[in-house]
């Protein structure tokens, strides 16, 4: 996301070119910037979706966002960034748990769990830092990993 991208960019550009930056926002989160670029992207009410991925508003994301957001979960996700683990270790659990077969690669599940980390993390004074592998068992691949931001 080289250049900036306002409310006109995303009213003027193609329903793919909108699905292309809202995938890459999602996937590609390297900073707050792509964040904003997504929540834009959502709330401009024009169409973005890609069928059969999960996204902004589905019951699903909205099940990991409480999650993500759950204050039970603010220790382990800052335990995790601290020991340079993926923050995503530590709750995937849960997010299995609740979700169960509806959380699976195939539909973007761990991505979306991966955006809602690191949006939360940004707003917490971290940057991305590496992905790593997860451990044996998960359902996510690789996850970043996070670092407090240098002053």
């Amino acid at each position: 996301m080289a250049r900036f991208l306002g409310p006109e960019e995303i009213i003027s550009a193609t329903l793919e070119q909108r699905r292309i930056l809202y995938r890459n926002g999602i996937t590609r989160i390297d900073n707050a910037e792509a964040v904003r670029v997504v929540e834009l992207i959502v709330s401009s009410g024009l169409p973005f979706r890609t069928e059969g991925q999960m996204d902004h508003g589905d019951r699903d994301w909205r099940a990991i966002e409480a999650i993500v957001n759950d204050r039970w979960n603010d220790a382990p996700l800052l335990e995790a960034a601290a020991k340079g683990v993926p923050p995503l270790s530590a709750i995937e659990p849960q997010i299995v748990e609740q979700l169960g077969e509806d959380y699976r690669n195939d539909n973007g599940g761990p991505t979306a769990a991966g955006y809602l980390i690191a949006k939360r993390l940004f707003a917490l004074g971290f940057e991305k830092s590496s992905s790593q592998k997860m451990p044996p068992g998960s359902v996510a691949r690789t996850a970043a990993t996070f670092r407090k931001k240098r002053a």
